[in-house]
């Protein structure tokens, strides 16, 4: 994380360089792209996987010595399932223990939506130019499935049995900005191709269990079970705050 916070910093720093160098012919008009990108995680973060995919629509302005970019676009980093285990920390003493061998959650992560780009770029010479801009968008989704009992769980237990069965899926936008800088290369008059780090900026959430605390179970065979309509009220959605750096490669089709 240090290491691409420093490759960042010098980016923009590079930038800066550029800015301060001798201005060259303005450049005037507008200019319309189409981009297709991928970027790459050091590493895999929150169970999302380490690539992403996105495209975008840009339409770019001339305004001194460089242009001005505004884009459109999606982006969608998919994730793999995971297992955790229901929190038994706060079980009634007068309920039966939590059978391990029957207390399983299965979640996915996925970070998907719409984007927004906003960015400036210089000429560094006739095929290279240096590019800086802040995304918005995207949203981290949080999907669960649990299911737990407590041992033995049969009629004959009474009330003293209890079985949680939940699911749930919540999504949630994080509206601070991801910032990028990098290089551009132009290939020909119609395509270029972009190297850029992205600080992928997004709230991570993770559901917390906490099991036999429904606010309403039903008897009957095999045992007692949690009401289809129940609560949860001692359950909880926690949320972390992410940056993490990607590598990302665009190319870009301008017409």
């Amino acid at each position: 994380m240090i290491g691409a916070k420093h490759l960042v910093r010098g980016g923009l720093a590079l930038c800066l360089c550029g800015a301060l160098a001798p201005l060259r012919a303005q450049e005037t008009g507008f200019s319309k792209s189409f981009k297709f990108r991928f970027g790459i995680a050091g590493k895999q973060q929150d169970h999302l996987r380490a690539p992403y995919s996105g495209l975008g629509f840009n339409v770019g302005y001339g305004v001194g010595p460089g242009t001005v970019g505004l884009e459109i676009g999606y982006i969608y980093k998919t994730g793999d399932d995971y297992f955790t285990v229901p929190d038994d920390s706060r079980l009634d003493p007068a309920l039966l223990p939590m059978n391990p061998a029957k207390a399983v959650e299965s979640k996915r992560n996925e970070f998907a939506g719409l984007t927004f780009r906003a960015s400036y770029s210089q000429a560094l010479n006739t095929a290279w130019r240096w590019q800086a801009g802040l995304q918005f968008g995207g949203s981290f989704k949080h999907q669960y499935v649990g299911d737990a009992q407590s041992a033995p769980w049969d009629v004959a237990s009474g009330d003293k049995a209890w079985r949680d069965f939940y699911l749930g899926s919540t999504r949630k936008a994080k509206y601070v900005p991801s910032p990028y800088a990098g290089l551009v290369w132009k290939a020909d008059k119609d395509s270029s191709v972009e190297f850029n780090v992205v600080l992928l900026s997004y709230s991570a959430m993770e559901y917390h269990h906490y099991a036999g605390s429904a606010s309403a179970y039903d008897s009957g065979a095999p045992g007692r079970r949690s009401n289809p309509g129940a609560a949860w009220p001692m359950d909880a959605l926690t949320s972390r705050n992410r940056m993490v750096p990607h590598a990302e490669v665009a190319y870009v089709f301008h017409f």
